[in-house]
């Protein structure tokens, strides 16, 4: 309980270190803390604290001398590794997120999102006006921390799809590892005009700007939904749920990639519950779900009951295509 109540200290502890670049420095060789503070930019003696307080965890060996090595937990924030956790190190403490977490009390009191009561605006418009929190999110979303992308390629059979749409794909981290998977798999990344303005394009991917609100593209075999439907309260994911039903083909599939509740105690991951405090922080009305929940979307917006795939990591794929008696508008 004692650590638990100042895990914070840690969470920033890291995300310094991330952001100084530790663990890209020392790479595969011990490097002294003079060097690392002068190719770093830090003050040698105050970076040797911080090394010897992450130290103390685990986070990177410190000898007596002042050496500073990795460790299999150090590792992992090496922006190179796989999996990465150096861009959440830097995401979960980003100046919104950290200012949003402070007044969650006033969420819990209020039932409203303490981002907005915080900053005056969705968390969506404020990472748009803010393009270095903005970049960092993408980031976070590219890299997930779980290998959430790898993960759900290996609980989920892609081939035989000729094309795929990645609705609100971001910056396409999921379609580019499932093209790499997929060889004979084309694809369509949508999402908003400024974030898919800078999209890397080839001959199997393409990038279409539009808002998921109004529309997604027709007439793709498999539509995806990662991570989307968890940003929003239940009537927006039924007008999503909605034009993705309107623009889906009677043979068409829909993927849902998201962390799925289960209220049993012990079952599911905690850190899905911590996600859970995260949607109620940023977003009104957004939240983790369970099965039941999903199920009972699904169905009203027209589709069926979904095949619940678990993967390797946090996240679970939720299968479903048009209801028996559903109709395209």
């Amino acid at each position: 309980m004692r650590v638990l109540l100042r895990a914070f200290q840690i969470s920033k502890m890291l995300e310094v270190a991330a952001s100084l670049g530790l663990a890209d420095r020392i790479a595969d060789q011990p490097r002294s803390v003079e060097g690392l503070a002068r190719e770093a930019g830090a003050h040698p003696e105050m970076l040797l604290r911080l090394c010897r307080a992450l130290a103390a965890f685990g986070i990177f060996a410190v000898d007596a001398d002042g050496t500073i090595a990795h460790t299999s937990k150090s590792q992992f924030l090496r922006s190179g590794n796989q999996p990465t956790l150096h861009h959440a190190a830097r995401y979960w403490t980003m100046a919104s997120n950290w200012s949003a977490w402070a007044a969650m009390e006033d969420t819990i009191r209020s039932g409203k999102p303490a981002f907005e009561a915080v900053f005056g605006m969705p968390n969506f418009e404020y990472l748009e006006a803010h393009p270095d929190e903005g970049r960092l999110f993408d980031a976070f979303m590219q890299h997930s921390p779980d290998d959430r992308h790898a993960a759900v390629l290996d609980a989920y059979d892609f081939s035989g799809v000729k094309l795929l749409v990645d609705v609100g794909g971001g910056n396409g981290g999921f379609v580019r590892a499932a093209l790499a998977r997929v060889p004979e798999l084309c694809a369509v990344l949508f999402d908003q005009e400024g974030v898919v303005a800078n999209a890397e394009v080839t001959h199997r991917l393409t990038a279409e700007a539009g808002d998921f609100f109004e529309r997604v593209p027709a007439d793709a075999d498999v539509y995806v939904l990662s991570q989307i439907l968890h940003d929003w309260d239940d009537g927006s994911c039924l007008k999503i749920l909605g034009n993705c039903r309107a623009a889906m083909r009677r043979d068409a599939r829909l993927i849902i990639v998201e962390r799925v509740l289960d209220l049993t105690p012990g079952k599911t991951d905690a850190t899905s519950f911590l996600s859970d405090m995260d949607m109620m922080v940023l977003f009104p009305g957004a939240k983790e779900r369970t099965l039941p929940e999903f199920n009972a979307l699904l169905e009203q917006a027209g589709f069926a009951a979904a095949r619940l795939i678990p993967t390797r990591s946090a996240f679970s794929i939720l299968e479903t295509r048009l209801a028996a008696g559903a109709l395209s508008p």
